[in-house]
């Protein structure tokens, strides 16, 4: 995706360096409760799960402009939460936050 054409971008991609993480360490604490049978750690991890999700939904409707028309047949939005539920915007937004 081109961030260059997106307005606040640095804030949107530095929400995007929190919620990523967030998303993947709650998935991972979620997994480790089922192992051992924690009762309270679900809680916390569906807290962080589900917020990081709801912010990469937002990142992808607000980038959904920054698809490459020619890339996907589909609509942008899903290719946007795609791109940023898989990492593969990552690097991009790193440059962006660094300048």
């Amino acid at each position: 995706m081109d961030w260059s054409g997106v307005p606040n971008r640095k804030l949107l991609a530095g929400l995007y360096l929190v919620a990523f993480p967030a998303m993947v360490a709650g998935l991972v604490a979620l997994l480790v409760s089922q192992l051992t049978g924690q009762s309270l750690l679900p809680v916390v991890a569906g807290i962080l799960f589900v917020g990081g999700q709801l912010v990469i939904v937002g990142l992808a409707h607000t980038l959904r402009a920054a698809v490459p028309a020619g890339s996907t047949k589909g609509d942008p939005r899903g290719v946007a939460w795609n791109r940023l539920t898989l990492g593969r915007e990552l690097p991009g937004a790193w440059r962006v936050v660094r300048g």
